[in-house]
């Protein structure tokens, strides 16, 4: 264990250092949620707060959004990262090396990630605190274990998904069909920016497959409603499923995706 500790921050010693010379590009991407904010703050005054579909998150458009939008771009980082790491780990010409050495493949890829859902989460601290200091969001009904536990549970589900696509960059090089159908679907189908009621039926049955729909709707209910883990016990037990089912497989297709480029000799390529 400690010597996994050391290697954890390792990668994220390295990150860090990379990272800390683009100040200048973090600093766009907090500004960029911070419109997009100010954006739906306006948006909120033209939606009825009366409407069905959001009394049973307390009525306010905005703070429905503002969860949907802070934690739906968390969690598709968290689905990117991974991918994004394999690729510029190729683009440089150290992924050969970085996945031949003792440590395993997958602890390659986890510690690889690290910095960036850290550095993600300031950013997610800081778009819910604008929330709270200028547009007064009400946070004070938070059940805090409640939110964690959910929280936790839908990051390891998009970190287990992230591991998965980054298997596919491995084999595919480039293009990433698992990242970009999860994050359209996450977008449009999860209930990020309206509720999932609004949608036809049918619409709604493909929603009820997608793990943002399970973890947007009980960050919502324990965030601004207070509810425990028993309110929402049945977005929790599905979230533990998926983490169940799949972060071992994830895990099992990134081995054999590493196996596979290294007996044909494309490991190197990009």
């Amino acid at each position: 264990m400690p010597g996994t500790v050391r290697k954890a921050w390792a990668f994220i010693k390295r990150d860090f250092q990379s990272e800390s010379s683009y100040k200048i590009n973090y600093l766009l991407r907090v500004a960029s949620s911070l419109l997009w904010i100010v954006l739906f703050y306006f948006l909120s005054k033209i939606v009825d707060s009366s409407e069905a579909s959001l009394v049973k998150y307390g009525g306010n458009y905005f703070s429905f959004v503002l969860i949907g939008l802070a934690f739906s771009r968390y969690f598709q980082l968290a689905l990117g990262t991974f991918s994004g790491s394999i690729q510029r780990a190729q683009a440089t010409g150290c992924l050969e090396a970085m996945l031949s050495t003792q440590t395993a493949p997958q602890a390659c890829v986890l510690f690889s990630s690290l910095y960036a859902l850290i550095e993600s989460l300031v950013q997610l601290a800081i778009v819910l605190g604008a929330g709270v200091i200028f547009f007064d969001v009400d946070f004070t009904q938070t059940n805090i274990p409640a939110a964690l536990m959910v929280f936790a549970l839908a990051l390891l589900t998009f970190v287990s998904l992230g591991i998965v696509s980054a298997a596919g960059i491995v084999v595919l090089k480039k293009g990433d069909p698992v990242g970009w159908v999860l994050t359209s679907a996450s977008m449009i189908l999860g209930g990020a920016y309206f509720p999932i009621e609004v949608m036809p039926g049918w619409l709604q049955a493909l929603a009820k497959v997608i793990p943002a729909t399970y973890a947007l709707d009980a960050l919502r209910l324990t965030m601004l409603r207070g509810y425990g883990l028993r309110d929402v016990s049945t977005q929790v037990l599905v979230l533990g499923g998926m983490v169940l089912v799949l972060l071992p497989v994830s895990l099992k297709l990134f081995d054999a995706a590493v196996n596979r480029a290294k007996k044909d000799g494309t490991l190197a390529q990009y």
